[in-house]
Formats: structure tokens, C-alpha cells, sequence
């Protein structure tokens, strides 16, 4: 039941990056210089961080993201657990493929693979300690 739920936050958090991005991208702003990527990155970020924290679910809030380089950053935390009770392997082993397959396959995230950036979703449990950090490189994603 919980990887339903887990699935569900990344769907949803994941469009409304994936759109925010794509926004900008259509409205000119995107080039491929390091230096403009870093600043519609860092717009996109500010801007999803406007509306967080964000409670996706009873066990997912999104609290803050970030644009930097060649990186998206999604950063979650886990309220309802400690890092100390999580079975990290497990949990990525469920989590890895889901991510990997929405960041390369779902429409609204076109424009960060056109970016060639990497996006990470970065887990802390309800201490704030970090869980596990999960990167997708979408230049490793199939082209379609």
C-alpha cells in the first residue's frame, strides 16, 4: 500500500516541476549555456518552493527543492518514519525503477530531458536525518 502512495507523491510533484520548467521553456528562457540553465533551474526551484511545504500524502511532504547546474532537486520528507526503521535497500528498490521510468517516460518532464540535467529525490526521515538520495540522469534515458 505504501508504494502506491509513494508512486502517487512522485506523479504529483513530479507534473507540477515538470510544468513549472516547461512553462519557462516555452516562453524562451531555455538555452543550453551552463549559466542559463543554472538561473531557469534556480527560477523553477523558487517558484515550486513558494507553495512548500506540501503534504502529497499522510507520508510524503514535499519541503523544498532546488536548481542548480545540471540538477533538480526534489526533497522530501518522511513524517511518519525514522531512518533507523526504514529497510533503505528495499525502499529503493521499490522507489529507483518508479522514479527512473515518471523522470524518463511522463510528458511534463520533456523539457529536463532536453536539458540533459539529472533530477534527484532526496528522502529524510521525521528527524531530518537523510534517508537515501535516488538521481536519474536523463541523458541515460531512452530517446524517444
Amino acid at each position: 500500500m505504501r508504494q502506491v502512495t509513494w508512486t502517487k507523491a512522485l506523479t504529483v510533484v513530479t507534473a507540477i516541476g515538470g510544468a513549472i520548467i516547461g512553462k519557462w521553456a516555452v516562453s524562451d528562457l531555455f538555452t543550453q549555456s551552463t549559466e542559463d540553465k543554472t538561473k531557469l533551474l534556480m527560477q523553477a526551484a523558487s517558484e515550486l518552493n513558494a507553495n512548500l511545504p506540501m503534504n502529497i500524502d499522510a507520508d510524503n511532504v514535499l519541503f523544498s527543492t532546488v536548481g542548480m547546474r545540471n540538477e533538480f532537486i526534489y526533497n522530501y520528507k518522511l513524517p511518519n518514519y525514522e531512518k533507523e526503521n526504514i529497510d533503505i535497500p528495499a525502499f529503493l528498490g521499490n522507489m529507483k525503477p518508479t522514479i527512473t521510468n515518471s523522470v524518463c517516460t511522463i510528458e511534463c518532464m520533456q523539457t529536463f530531458r532536453n536539458m540533459e540535467i539529472i533530477v534527484s529525490y532526496s528522502y529524510f526521515d521525521a528527524n531530518q536525518k537523510q534517508i537515501t538520495e535516488i538521481k536519474v540522469d536523463t541523458k541515460e534515458c531512452p530517446k524517444t
